[in-house]
């Protein structure tokens, strides 16, 4: 070897080098089911909501609520406790319900405030254009301080399910914000319902209170406006 021959590797290989660690890091964290920092919360506490009767859609068929009820976590350090509203709107099959517009609303108590994620509400499903094609979440990420971290993971799907719908051309999107109150607004295809429609949805949230939550369902057709309700406590 000569002397003073410089043995090392060019700028250019350093660089590939370092973005090819850069991407096999990236890789490992998409790859895994537990973003780095988030805790596990487990749903310790639960309470099924009654179903709501019933009700009459005008123009021909019925609709209720179905599915409902809540799920808490432990409360943190700060006296905080997490938990999940959810439920499901059942329409039957045949009802007149083409074209018309859904209104669900979840509300709670005072001293409760909706769970943030990283770029959002914690409320499912979000606005769309196409809600048959989107993805339902196994579990939701959501800012809640508890075993020295701010982010928790708590289960969603189970209260959701695999799909949102299976019937093609529903749309749907959040009310704008209001404290204490959750809305989705969906707009339904032409022609009426060739099976049951079921339009499930969630919310987490923040509280010091005892959860609670009181949700309520309005079909607003050419012929008229029914509601469906249910509420309840843990």
């Amino acid at each position: 070897m000569e002397a003073g021959r410089d043995t090392r590797p060019p700028r250019g290989a350093l660089a590939v080098i370092a973005i090819g660690l850069i991407g096999c890091v990236a890789a490992a964290l998409l790859s895994t089911d537990k973003p780095i920092g988030a805790a596990e919360l487990e749903w310790v506490e639960k309470a099924p909501l009654p179903d709501s009767p019933a009700v009459a859609i005008p123009g021909g068929g019925q609709m209720k609520l179905v599915e409902a009820g809540l799920r808490a976590s432990e409360p943190n350090a700060g006296d905080f406790t997490l938990y999940r509203v959810a439920g499901a709107l059942s329409i039957e099959a045949g009802s007149a319900v083409g074209q018309s517009r859904v209104r669900c609303a979840i509300g709670v108590p005072r001293q409760t405030i909706v769970a943030q994620t990283p770029n959002s509400r914690g409320s499912y499903p979000r606005s769309s254009e196409e809600l048959i094609k989107q993805e339902v979440p196994e579990r939701a990420l959501v800012e809640f301080n508890a075993r020295s971290t701010d982010l928790a993971l708590v289960d969603l799907e189970d209260a959701i399910g695999e799909r949102y719908t299976d019937v093609r051309g529903i749309v749907v999107e959040w009310a704008p914000f209001r404290v204490g109150r959750q809305v989705w607004k969906w707009g339904l295809p032409a022609g009426p319902l060739d099976r049951t429609l079921r339009l499930p949805f969630a919310s987490i949230w923040r509280t010091t209170t005892t959860p609670a939550a009181r949700i309520s369902c309005t079909v607003e057709t050419a012929a008229g406006r029914a509601t469906a309700r249910t509420a309840g406590s843990l």
